[in-house]
């Protein structure tokens, strides 16, 4: 047995040797193939995501802040002007002045547009603050200062954004409450008889030394407490799960159906496959969601149907579109795709679109973004509604990539009935297979060195699942195989000489 083992083992070549260097050369280039494509995906897919979060306040003045004066007294018309002034800066959200204007002429109607999104939120100077101030400053009256003014918030618009947009507003108001209390008091001083320690002794100590603050009214709150990117990231393992397991399944089993099947009823049961995968991986996930939803959140029927229903839509969206990669991309370049569709996705629902550099606006039209609106709209009770404009995205991402689908499976099954494209690890269709007579003759006769070369070559090609494999890879393997065979034909003459 060792003599044996030695004796095939001087048979075999060096890697190299100059017989392998087809094969070298093509696996090399099959590397260099590799490495290019990913080089690319990884330049485009981390681009992207640092692209889409990049100082994103350059683009803070395209956030809009409703502004209005209820009251009439002196000191609100000067903490007006000082507010308008102070959010003239370049790095606070753009203020727009409704004050004497009959839009948003109540603090409900100014509180239902940020609730709607037709405002990022707004600032009030509320009615009575001036008459409150004077009698604290005056007669020492018991004073709130953060009744002063109203900062109207929401979350729903995106998380991220609206954090930063929020804190940006709350910087610019909190730095004129120094400079209203130094006006404030230089006017009290400017009084005839006025004095420091007159003032000092009939004023509430709190109103001179804050004469006012704001308080945050929050009219979209966030009911759940688990952060939104727990949900992009169940997101993400929807459309991983769901998408890539039914599209690689298919890969091992469809031969038989292209060969024997109408294309027709292939399409049907393809995606048949696809919307059963989608909805029994977004059912779990949903009751994962459910799960966890922590106390702040008291979840319906209702909303477990309609969450439910935003992943299944994004699901099903990818689900088509991996689909049509799967059937067009050379499955060398397969795995770049989807990191790229992955990275792309997240990198939308992450940093939303709005303040982002223009071109990253491109992130309206990715279904991950429309899934994390409608989560938020659901999420807030119903603020920043854009339900029409993410459904009929997600939806017309599902048909528009089913339909591309269709034309590529149907492509495919032509050609594989052709012969022009053979598949990987798939038995023989049911019936076609060898006779048992066949069979028997081809154990018993050895294979001539032409048939262990054709044999060899057809391996090759049924390593390529698609038509777009490289002939050069072909030729370049069959060379390769010739080379060795014809290397084993003259040992072999050898040993019989």
């Amino acid at each position: 047995m060792l003599r044996e083992h030695r004796e095939r083992q001087k048979k075999l070549l060096p890697l190299f040797s100059p017989e392998l260097r087809p094969t070298r050369m093509a696996f090399a280039k099959g590397l260099w193939d590799i490495f290019l494509v990913f080089t690319v995906v990884f330049w485009i897919s981390i681009s992207f995501l640092y692209g889409a979060g990049y100082d994103t306040m350059r683009h803070i003045k395209d956030a809009t802040l409703i502004f209005r004066n209820f009251d009439d007294s002196p000191a609100a018309t000067n903490l007006s002007s000082m507010i308008i002034t102070a959010f003239e800066d370049p790095a606070v959200p753009l203020l727009k002045d409704y004050t004497g204007s009959s839009r948003y002429d109540s603090v409900s109607a100014i509180k239902d547009a940020v609730w709607k999104g037709d405002a990022w939120g707004a600032i009030i100077v509320n009615n009575g603050f001036g008459t409150n101030l004077d009698r604290a400053l005056t007669e020492g009256a018991v004073y709130n200062a953060t009744s002063a003014v109203t900062l109207v918030t929401e979350e729903s618009r995106h998380y991220f954004k609206v954090m930063m947009v929020n804190k940006a507003a709350t910087g610019a108001l909190t730095g004129l409450e120094g400079a209203f209390a130094e006006q404030t008091f230089a006017r009290l001083l400017s009084a005839d008889g006025a004095s420091v320690t007159s003032v000092i002794d009939q004023a509430n100590a709190e109103a001179l030394i804050t004469p006012f603050s704001f308080a945050t009214d929050n009219v979209a709150p966030y009911h759940f407490d688990m952060s939104m990117y727990i949900l992009s990231v169940t997101l993400s393992l929807c459309m991983v799960v769901g998408s890539f397991i039914p599209s690689n399944m298919w890969k091992s089993i469809e031969e038989p159906f292209f060969k024997q099947v109408r294309v027709t009823q292939v399409i049907a049961l393809r995606a048949f496959i696809n919307i059963i995968w989608a909805i029994f991986i977004c059912v779990q996930a949903t009751g994962i969601v459910f799960a966890f939803h922590g106390p702040s959140w008291s979840p319906s029927v209702g909303d477990f149907f309609a969450i439910f229903a935003i992943f299944l839509l994004n699901t099903l969206a990818f689900t088509f579109f991996i689909d049509c990669m799967q059937n067009w991309v050379h499955p060398r370049f397969l795995l770049g795709g989807y990191f790229t569709t992955l990275f792309v996705n997240i990198a939308a629902a992450m940093f939303g679109a709005e303040l982002n550099n223009h071109f990253f606006r491109i992130c309206y039209a990715m279904p991950f973004h429309s899934s994390g609106l409608m989560l938020r709209t659901l999420l807030t009770d119903g603020s920043y509604n854009k339900l029409d404009f993410a459904i009929t995205i997600n939806i017309l991402w599902s048909v528009f990539w089913w339909l591309v689908s269709s034309f590529l499976i149907a492509r495919k099954a032509r050609l594989v009935r052709d012969g022009k494209i053979m598949m990987s690890n798939v038995p023989p269709p049911p019936g076609h297979a060898q006779p048992a007579e066949a069979t028997a003759t081809a154990e018993k006769e050895p294979e001539s060195p032409a048939t262990q070369i054709s044999s060899s070559e057809s391996e090759f090609l049924s390593s390529s699942t698609t038509p777009s494999a490289s002939e050069t890879d072909i030729s370049t393997h069959m060379a390769g195989t010739r080379a060795r065979k014809s290397s084993e034909m003259s040992d072999i003459e050898i040993e019989d000489a």
